[in-house]
């Protein structure tokens, strides 16, 4: 879908280029040649802009079926774990807390990836205390805990002659506020609701 709208938008663009060019080789060469340029130009302006309001005037819509798309499929997959498993929930709080499990779940790994995303050369574990409400879709976070370690990979270790502990403490903490800026921002979580410790200790 998305392939075959950009296919458009780029045969459209050429087709404009093409019209444009023939257009002003034909033109004369006088004082109304400026007014068909600015025209020609104000036609390149809306072509250009026209897939961009559609996406624009669209995107609520695109998030809004992706939302239920995501509902739909999630409430099959707890349909089916039911049927699967009818023993293991005995009740709607079982259900809940299997629900939260999952939400859970896949925040840390989210939170994880977005944070690799980031910083490449560095490894994270992401443990997130929180309460979810999925009748209102609210989420209020108590705590989020950051485990920061190196990538093994990319793991190079430096020789640095006279440097102190406290040089060491100090660019750590500087890269540890550097983290708590970046999850606070992308995930809109209060600074001091977000603590950031190394893994490797």
């Amino acid at each position: 879908m998305f392939i075959d709208t950009l296919k458009n938008i780029v045969i459209t663009l050429v087709t404009i280029l093409i019209f444009i060019s023939a257009v002003e080789l034909i033109s004369p060469n006088n004082k109304m040649k400026k007014y068909i340029q600015f025209v020609l130009g104000l036609i390149l302006v809306t072509v250009i802009l026209n897939p961009i309001l559609q996406f624009i005037s669209n995107g609520d819509k695109s998030v809004l079926d992706g939302i239920q798309t995501y509902e739909k499929v999630f409430s099959q997959n707890e349909n089916k774990v039911n049927l699967d498993n009818t023993n293991t929930f005995e009740n709607d709080k079982d259900k809940g807390d299997a629900r939260k499990k999952a939400f859970i779940e896949n925040f840390n790994k989210n939170c994880d990836n977005l944070l690799k995303s980031q910083y490449k050369n560095m490894t994270f574990k992401s443990e997130i205390d929180c309460d979810v409400n999925f009748t209102d879709i609210t989420l209020n976070v108590k705590k989020l805990k950051i485990g920061v370690g190196e990538d093994k990979i990319n793991k190079i270790k430096k020789i640095v002659i006279n440097k102190t502990v406290e040089s060491s403490t100090k660019e750590e903490n500087k890269e540890y506020t550097e983290i708590i800026n970046f999850v606070s921002s992308e995930l809109n979580i209060p600074k001091e609701k977000i603590e950031v410790y190394n893994s490797e200790e």
